[in-house]
């Protein structure tokens, strides 16, 4: 994985702590289809980025970066849509969801 994924918001901030924490991640639509409803995963201590943690869960099943890549699928922190610019953090709520269709 690049480290450029799992840099600090920071540019000065170099990645150097190695301690790890966990990181609650809800699915809904056709994302929960490949993950089932929930995951947890851990992240570096100092967080990461969506793209990172897009990455670190695609490693958990096949089919999970495409699934998480996909176009209209959005990511939520905190209940809040977010785009890859984004940094989670422990302790936040993460969601992965495809689009909605309906009323």
């Amino acid at each position: 994985m690049s480290g450029l994924l799992l840099q600090a918001p920071s540019a000065d901030a170099p990645l150097i702590d190695e301690q790890v924490a966990r990181v609650s991640v809800l699915f809904f639509g056709k994302v929960a289809d490949v993950f089932g409803r929930a995951a947890e995963v851990e992240i570096p201590a100092a967080g990461c980025s969506v793209p990172a943690l897009k990455v670190l869960l695609g490693e958990l099943t096949e089919g999970g970066i495409e699934a998480l890549c996909a176009r209209g699928v959005r990511c939520a922190v905190d209940r809040d849509i977010v785009g890859d610019e984004a940094w989670i953090r422990p302790g936040q709520e993460v969601a992965f969801f495809s689009m909605f269709s309906g009323g």
